[in-house]
């Protein structure tokens, strides 16, 4: 997946006045010293991060824009007289959302009700079992069950279990001692203080309770894969038979488990890190119930807290948002209302936001611009002089068969069922999440579900799904409303949108997504020589991105990275090869004083345009599988003959590097 921040949204005036790379673009900096700072400093300077903010990238410029759609979208609903069905959700929905800090209700009913069986609860089968009744609640906490399409099987959806347990960002920040990890572990059993004593606990037992969570997850921690191990999909899939589940965990069963939980009792499933699992029976059967019960009460807090209360909201927000992200405020209340909005009823508000934004004649020149990033990928794998005949009838294959998912879904969630009302967010977040667990839980032993999206058409991103075979662009991307798209020159439009589509197809053969066939079945199309010559290629990008320091102690870790980067490196070659063949290109004519090439780099650097908190880039070093901005245009652009010819590098410049060391891999 790739961040999108394309800077389209609510140009005219400013294209007016003039050009958008031009303005923003800093001369003082030579483009072959550090090409992502000469593209963007102007800017970056005008646009600071806000007291509520831990960043602000070009991307989130253009969601303050679609934000205030989205208002207006919402108060338009919340005034009309006789709205229909699906209208009234969302207006009440949205009516909650704006209330809750005065909410006097407490937890949901259902949640209560399960937290009184919490004292009675002794043995590790118990808690299990209380778990799994508390996450279908919407509580998370030590078991991570999910139903989703089986890899090995792609017209079966199966139930997978995965580790869980812990609430800090990733594995490293229980062990390392780096300053920016330890001051959020540091900082952890305060925020679990914080979190108990709204559960009615006095000081010193909340206090002391802080102490054990940290050493009860830091447990959990231990056991637990890091997100580099995460990455490869065949290492995180074993078949497993219930009772080979319940043989790694001595002291829980899973059938009763599953039951408690709703989900259906099946005879196998997916397990996908079965030494957490080993460990997880261990360390149930050897903390002190006490610290047990203290565990799920706070985990029931953290989630819920955001939504239940001002205090409980503001809270919570001195840990999630001072702490792992140097913000200063909390956002707006509307600005938390939508995000809520986006994440559970937001397909109701996506297609609201299609009928008034987003044309049919809209959708088909862009999808016309995804077959064009498509054919240059192939025309690529043809001469890929690192793969052998095999392979490339395998990859090529596959790239056919890539969907090309454009503007909006055809298919949006309907929501029919789901009880919404003005009364209580905490309950109506409830509602909406059972009734998406329900589903899911209805297709295991079935077929997936294929048209629905992951994202909604206003959502400023994309991202490419190996399951599906398919990338999804949705519609917030590809629109400019108050600037005619249209009017868009072409160095800019492959710039900034097609370097995201080549991005997403990219995805299906990095080093993760080429695991999987044109169908979304999980399988090893590729040759032994072709896979060790791509992984000689994808060690010398991983050295180059190992070498990278953002932020003083901690550097990039170029294997945790990989996927994006390579999808990074090969999006900017797959769109440079589109954009070539245009009469733009072709024609060599000035915009603003650059060659339609250097407008090409241009746009694709103010892509990442942006600033970040120092906090906020600890984590995301730690915890992303996305390099940070800077990197991302930097070492990509190093990489690549025609940025050198664009702006003539030299041997003594910075951001020169010798054409034997650059990464070529699409």
């Amino acid at each position: 997946m790739r961040l999108l921040p394309l800077l389209l949204l609510g140009l005219g005036s400013l294209v007016a006045r003039a050009d958008l790379l031009e303005a923003n673009r800093d001369p003082a900096v030579a483009p072959t010293k550090d090409f992502w700072l000469h593209a963007n400093a102007r800017w970056n300077a005008a646009h600071p991060v806000a007291a509520d903010r831990a960043s602000f990238y070009s991307y989130d410029w253009q969601e303050d824009f679609i934000r205030q759609d989205l208002l207006g979208l919402n108060r338009s609903l919340v005034a009309l007289p006789n709205p229909t069905e699906k209208q009234r959700k969302i207006a009440d929905f949205w009516k909650s959302a704006l209330a809750y800090e005065q909410n006097k209700s407490g937890l949901p009913t259902g949640v209560t009700a399960a937290l009184a069986k919490l004292d009675a609860t002794t043995t590790p089968q118990g808690f299990a079992e209380l778990a799994a009744e508390l996450m279908e609640q919407g509580v998370g906490s030590f078991l991570g069950v999910y139903a989703d399409q089986d890899a090995k099987d792609e017209n079966t959806v199966v139930l997978y279990l995965g580790q869980a347990g812990t609430s800090l960002p990733e594995r490293a920040h229980y062990f390392s001692d780096e300053p920016a990890t330890k001051k959020v572990r540091d900082a952890f059993p305060a925020y679990v203080t914080r979190m108990l004593k709204h559960m009615g606990y006095d000081q010193p037992r909340a206090e002391q309770a802080g102490k054990d969570i940290l050493a009860l997850e830091t447990r959990f921690a231990e056991v637990s894969r890091s997100l580099e191990q995460l990455e490869d999909p065949e290492k995180n899939y074993n078949l497993m038979t219930l009772a080979q589940v319940d043989a790694l965990t001595p002291g829980v069963s899973w059938a009763p488990v599953l039951q408690r939980m709703k989900a259906p009792v099946v005879k196998q499933l997916v397990v996908g890190q079965p030494e957490f699992f080993q460990g997880f029976a261990k360390i149930l059967a050897t903390t002190p119930p006490a610290i047990l019960r203290d565990y799920l009460r706070f985990h029931t807090m953290t989630a819920y807290a955001a939504i239940l209360n001002g205090q409980t909201s503001q809270d919570n927000f001195a840990f999630t948002g001072v702490v792992l992200s140097g913000a200063k405020q909390q956002r707006s209340l509307e600005d938390r209302a939508l995000a809520l909005q986006d994440r559970t009823i937001g397909d109701l508000v996506g297609e609201e936001y299609v009928a008034r934004r987003f044309g049919p004649a809209q959708r088909e020149r862009f999808r016309l611009v995804c077959e064009g990033v498509r054919t240059a990928f192939a025309k690529r794998l043809v001469v890929n002089p690192w793969m052998d005949a095999p392979t490339r009838e395998w990859a090529l294959k596959k790239l056919a068969a890539v969907k090309l998912r454009v503007g909006y879904t055809d298919k949006f969630r309907q929501f029919d069922g789901v009880r919404i009302t003005s009364d209580s967010l905490a309950e109506n977040v409830l509602a909406v999440d059972q009734w998406e667990t329900r589903r899911a839980y209805a297709r295991v032993g079935g077929a997936p579900e294929r048209e629905e999206w992951g994202m909604r058409p206003y959502t400023v991103n994309a991202y490419y799904n190996p399951l599906n075979n398919e990338i999804v662009l949705p519609a917030a991307i590809l629109t400019v409303p108050a600037y005619a798209g249209n009017d868009l020159d072409d160095a800019v439009l492959y710039g900034y949108i097609a370097t995201t589509i080549g991005h997403e197809i990219t995805h299906g053969f990095d080093d993760s997504g080429r695991r999987f066939s044109a169908t979304g079945r999980m399988e090893n199309g590729w040759t032994p020589a072709t896979e060790q010559a791509y992984a000689a290629r994808c060690a010398q990008l991983i050295a180059q991105y190992d070498r990278e320091e953002p932020l003083k102690g901690i550097r990039i870790n170029g294997k945790q990275t990989l996927s994006e980067n390579i999808a990074d490196l090969g999006g900017v070659a797959l769109a440079l090869d589109a954009f070539q063949q245009t009469e733009t290109y072709k024609s060599g004519k000035l915009i603003a004083g650059q060659t339609p090439l250097q407008r090409f780099f241009l746009a694709y650097a103010f892509s990442f345009a942006g600033n970040i908190r120092d906090e906020q880039l600890a984590t995301r070093l730690l915890s992303d599988t996305h390099s940070p901005a800077q990197a991302r245009i930097n070492v990509i652009v190093r990489n690549l003959d025609a940025y050198h010819d664009a702006f003539g590098s030299k041997p003594s410049d910075p951001m020169y590097l010798d054409p034997k060391e650059r990464v070529r891999i699409w």
